[in-house]
Formats: structure tokens, sequence, C-alpha cells
């Protein structure tokens, strides 16, 4: 699984570069969301642009991803296609996560509810 990430403060963006997450890679892409928990990233920012499919081993990544946080961060997500935002309603997976439109969005309104803390 091909995937990009970077740092923006203490948030973690992270793209996956592949326009799936599906059976075939979602283990793998487990193992990547878990080791960055575990090294201390919990505020994380899954921006899937490029991903245009997600099965249920894709939304269960994400939702073990959010049970690894403990309630400790948090995950959002960013840039969701509308085939994947269907399977989010569809799921209700849309009322679990908080949804940006893009990574530029995400950042202006997390950099705005930092400075009202």
């Amino acid at each position: 699984m091909r995937i990009d990430t970077r740092k923006s403060d203490d948030l973690l963006i992270i793209t996956p570069l592949d326009n799936r997450i599906d059976a075939s890679i979602a283990p793998d892409f487990k193992g990547h969301m878990l080791n960055w928990i575990n090294e201390g990233s919990t505020r994380i920012l899954l921006d899937l642009y490029h991903v245009e499919f997600i099965d249920s081993s894709g939304l269960s990544v994400l939702v073990s991803t959010l049970k690894a946080l403990g309630g400790k961060g948090e995950l959002m997500l960013c840039s969701i296609c509308e085939t994947v935002m269907n399977l989010f309603r569809l799921t209700r997976m849309d009322r679990i996560f908080k949804i940006y439109p893009s990574v530029e969005e995400a950042l202006k309104v997390i950099k705005e509810n930092h400075q009202k803390e």
C-alpha cells in the first residue's frame, strides 16, 4: 500500500495513494494506522482524495483506528468522493467521524477550534 504522510503542528495527515481500501490492503493499512498511534500520533486527518472505493474491511480499519485512540485523540476524514460518501451515509459513519471537504478546509477549522481552546 502506498501512503503519503506529513505533519501540521501536532496533526498527522495521512493520504492513501491507492484508489481502493479493501480486503487486499486493509490489514497492511490497519498496521500502519496502529503504528502511528503507538508512536504518539493522536490527532489524525485521513485524506481520502485518491480513494474511490472502500469495502467493509476498509471501514473496519477506520473503526479499529478510532477504538485504538480510545477517546484520547481524534480521527478526522476529508476529501471523500461521492461514492465513498454514500457508503458513509448508508452505514451512518458520517455521524461518527468529523468530515471535511478538503485538507485545507480541515486545517482551517482545526486551527480555529484550537485557538478557541
